[in-house]
């Protein structure tokens, strides 16, 4: 029995930062560097397979797939000290290395992710 599921768009799915997004926010008249932890949604993922379902629901693919937007470091207006983005985009980083749809490598559960690109 498989211990690494296919990612996909859908809701239950969540990517979890697990170094904080360090951001520049206003505290009183000066900008303060502020560790957010942030984290992103599959659901709300764009670029995944067309045609290619694991439960009934889209895969999410490699080096074509994002989620859109962060989430949790919306008080950072000054931006990402390391990233200068905030709400940026989430990108997988791993992969499978045998299994793929449409051309590109599925992403699983625990795979690693690269947030606010």
């Amino acid at each position: 029995m498989p211990n690494n599921t296919i990612a996909k768009k859908q809701s239950g799915w969540t990517v979890v930062s697990t170094l904080p997004d360090v951001c520049k926010t206003p505290m009183g008249s000066s900008m303060v560097p502020v560790p957010y932890p942030v984290t992103a949604k599959l659901i709300n993922s764009s670029n995944v397979s067309p045609n290619v379902r694991s439960n009934d629901h889209p895969v999410f693919l490699f080096d074509a797939s994002t989620v859109v937007k962060t989430i949790g470091d919306e008080a950072g207006v000054g931006k990402g000290v390391k990233s200068g983005t905030v709400s940026g985009k989430c990108y997988p980083i791993e992969h499978s290395s045998t299994v793929r749809a449409n051309g590109k490598y599925v992403v699983r559960h625990r795979d690693k992710f690269g947030m606010n690109g």
